[in-house]
């Protein structure tokens, strides 16, 4: 599964600006680093007079640069001439992968939230006025998806929940983060493609709602939108969170409500496709699953699954010794329903562990993701 593909901004000869002084006589510079450039007279004949750190230096590009405009460079080398390369697309592109993040970051539970909230906002009652403005398909189609991605006894007889909650979430929607990130609405998409997944269909009621609040006349119209554009938010976050996950870590995660007699409880899902080789690509003979459970009656649960070919190692980690002695005779319907499906059992066991909490923490921190080139000038 590939989980959207960034776009990688042009790195051609004439992105580059040449400048004829050495170092020594340029304020401080250092390779890697990256500063504002303002365009201070514009290029003639490839030359133009940029302002550099509060110094004028004459450079030479390729570029038609306009005076007055700022860029963002890169110190690409100071020796034997000094090159700075143009990187305003890619802090451009960092930008909304890092806001993105410290969305997430921010608001853990944000997607818990919508999915309990989305289905009572988009219910005929609550829509009232709206319910008739609105398209009653798409709007009946959010509602229905919505419910079918809260896991629940119901979702037991769905063999391919997991699967379906991927492509109805609408992760795999863009085969272009670049694009996805870029543009809200006017983008291209099928009246299928859109009916399938819950972005989709967001995102077409978002453009209708836009052309309602344009007449000043329905009141709820804004307030829905309002609605509807953080909850595209927290479904982006989440397609890019594990864009950097899938690329940096070779990870996914995925959040699912799940649905008790008496309450909500929450399943975050860390699916690990094997360590990475010496050139970074993952080897995916062997298959990590992590499973971090709020229960309603039994708390926190943390479930830790090794798949290699049809062979398949579970260990389920309690607080609580009690827990333990609850879960313990299920285990061996698991390893039976486990087997049906084509699965050797390697081991399947329930043990007590104080340290949940701490494992939780750790794989929520996400620190690694903010090894990225450009960081630096973000943060």
């Amino acid at each position: 599964m590939k989980i959207l593909t960034p776009t990688i901004a042009s790195h051609k000869l004439n992105h580059l600006l040449q400048i004829q002084k050495k170092a020594e006589s340029l304020p401080p510079l250092s390779v890697g680093e990256v500063v504002e450039a303002e365009i201070m007279e514009s290029a003639r004949y490839g030359k133009a007079l940029i302002l550099l750190k509060n110094s004028l230096v004459m450079a030479y590009s390729g570029l038609p640069l306009m005076k007055g405009e700022k860029i963002a460079v890169r110190v690409a080398q100071l020796h034997p001439g000094v090159v700075l390369r143009i990187v305003q697309n890619e802090i451009s592109q960092n930008f909304r992968l890092m806001d993105y993040l410290r969305f997430y970051r921010s608001n853990p539970k944000a997607l818990f939230e919508f999915f309990t909230e989305g289905i009572d906002r988009f219910s005929p009652e609550k829509l009232g006025e709206l319910a008739g403005r609105l398209e009653r398909e798409d709007v009946g189609n959010i509602r229905n998806i919505l419910k079918s991605l809260i896991f629940s006894r119901e979702s037991l007889k769905n063999p391919l929940f997991f699967r379906d909650y991927i492509y109805k979430f609408g992760y795999l929607m863009e085969k272009d983060l670049g694009d996805a990130l870029k543009r809200r609405s006017g983008r291209t998409m099928s009246a299928g493609d859109a009916s399938q997944n819950l972005k989709g269909l967001l995102l077409k009621v978002s453009g209708r709602l836009q052309s309602l609040m344009g007449t000043g006349k329905l009141p709820a119209a804004e307030k829905l939108a309002g609605f509807v554009r953080s909850s595209l938010q927290t479904i982006e976050s989440h397609q890019v969170v594990n864009y950097l996950f899938q690329e940096h870590e070779g990870k996914y995660l995925f959040q699912i409500p799940l649905l008790f007699p008496e309450n909500t409880g929450l399943a975050e899902i860390f699916v690990k496709f094997g360590d990475r080789d010496s050139k970074g690509k993952s080897q995916r003979g062997e298959k990590s699953v992590l499973f971090l459970l709020n229960m309603d009656a039994l708390g926190d649960i943390v479930v830790e699954a090794k798949i290699k070919r049809k062979k398949i190692g579970c260990v389920l980690k309690c607080g609580d010794e009690n827990i333990c002695d609850f879960i313990r005779p299920f285990l061996k319907e698991l390893g039976e329903k486990l087997t049906a499906l084509g699965y050797e059992i390697d081991y399947l066991k329930c043990v007590t562990e104080k340290d949940n909490l701490k494992i939780k923490s750790e794989h929520r921190e996400f620190q690694n993701l903010f090894a990225l080139e450009g960081v630096d000038i973000l943060a």
